[in-house]
C-alpha cells in the first residue's frame, strides 16, 4: 500500500514540468496509486488524471468514460491522424480553459492495472484526453500547445492560479 496521501498539483509546480519514469512492474502499490488517483479524480470532477498531476513521478494515467474507468501504466502514442480543436480544462489549472490543437485520433499502447498489454484506437473527445494526460506524464502542459499571443492573453489567469498555488503551499 502506499503511504503517501495525494493531492492535485496545480501550476507552476515543478512536477508538472517533469517526465515521469516508467513503471518496471505493476504490483499492488501500483494498483493503490492508480485507485488514489481515480478517487481524486473523481473529488475533483475530473476526467483524467496523470500521475505527476498528483505528486507521483510514475507514467500512470486514469481516464473516466461513459462505460469504465481505464487506469493505465507507460501509456504512449504509437500514430496520430487529423486535426481537431477542442476547449480543454485541467485539473492543475483551476477554472482555466483553452483551445487546444490535437489530433482528431490515436494510436496507443500500454500496460492495463494488471500488467497486461493493451493496444488501442480512440478518437474525438477521448483522443484529445488521452493526448492531454499523456502529454502531462512527458511534462508538457496543455499551455504550451497554444501560440505565445494565446498565452500573454491568459497571463492575468496564470498569474492568478501561480499565487494560489504559493498560498497553498505556505500553509
Amino acid at each position: 500500500m502506499s503511504e503517501k496521501k495525494l493531492r492535485i498539483h496545480t501550476w507552476p509546480d515543478k512536477i508538472l514540468r517533469k517526465r515521469c519514469r516508467r513503471v518496471k512492474v505493476v504490483d499492488d502499490n501500483v494498483r493503490d496509486i492508480l485507485d488514489q488517483m481515480h478517487a481524486l479524480m473523481v473529488i475533483h470532477k475530473g476526467i483524467g488524471i496523470a500521475a505527476n498531476q498528483t505528486g507521483v513521478d510514475l507514467s500512470l494515467l486514469v481516464i473516466e468514460t461513459p462505460d469504465h474507468c481505464l487506469k493505465l501504466v507507460n501509456p504512449r502514442i504509437i500514430k496520430k491522424e487529423g486535426r481537431s480543436k477542442i476547449l480543454e480544462g485541467c485539473l492543475s489549472f483551476p477554472e482555466l480553459e483553452i483551445e487546444v490543437k490535437r489530433a482528431k485520433k490515436i494510436w496507443l499502447s500500454a500496460l492495463n492495472e494488471k500488467g497486461e498489454p493493451v493496444d488501442m484506437e480512440v478518437e474525438g473527445v477521448m483522443a484529445i484526453i488521452f493526448q492531454h494526460e499523456i502529454d502531462h506524464l512527458s511534462g508538457i502542459v496543455f499551455i504550451d500547445r497554444i501560440p505565445f499571443w494565446k498565452r500573454l492573453k491568459i497571463a492575468g489567469k496564470l498569474k492568478k492560479i501561480k499565487k494560489i498555488t504559493k498560498n497553498e503551499l505556505s500553509k
